[in-house]
């Protein structure tokens, strides 16, 4: 086994722990931790796979920003108990069911656009050509139904409004 497979499993396996550790702990501090982890392992394989400006760029800003984003909001949200925040996980089956279909749905429309990373001559022109190109409207739509999650989220989580 050589460097660069022991490399690859490290990532993945921190990138599984911390997945793991997002969906299910209790803890939102040990949550975003978790959240740190697994972002840590994405910037491991764009630096494995020869892509140092994303690994950077990932490390930058999902560790540095989102990630501090993140711990500031569960420093500012709202408290039930004293030292505590008021966050819980339900687990919801409806959820779950709900996303591993927009998972099948994803890979099953990007099945035949998505370029290869071990084969081929794919570079990041290839990657941006393809998606500005092709790929210019499922990626506005994504980005679309993102947006609508986040409002939607915003609006059933308002609570009291005081």
């Amino acid at each position: 086994m050589n460097a660069a497979s022991i490399l690859i499993l490290a990532a993945a396996a921190l990138g599984l722990i911390g997945a793991a550790r997002v969906v299910f702990t209790r803890d939102v501090t040990r949550l975003a931790l978790g959240l740190g982890g697994f972002f840590l392992s994405l910037a491991g394989y764009f630096a494995l796979a020869g892509f140092g400006f994303l690994a950077l760029a990932e490390l930058f800003i999902y560790v540095g920003g989102v990630l501090v984003l993140v711990l500031f909001a569960i420093m500012l949200v709202h408290r039930s108990e004293p030292g505590r925040p008021s966050l819980e996980s339900r687990h919801d089956m409806l959820a779950a069911v709900a996303c591993a279909g927009l998972f099948a749905f994803i890979v099953l429309s990007l099945k035949g656009f998505a370029p290869s990373l071990t084969g081929g001559t794919t570079s990041m022109d290839a990657l941006g050509s393809l998606l500005l190109g092709k790929m210019l409207v499922p990626f506005e739509v994504a980005g679309a139904l993102l947006l609508a999650a986040l409002v939607a989220v915003i609006a059933v989580s308002g609570g009291e409004r005081e």
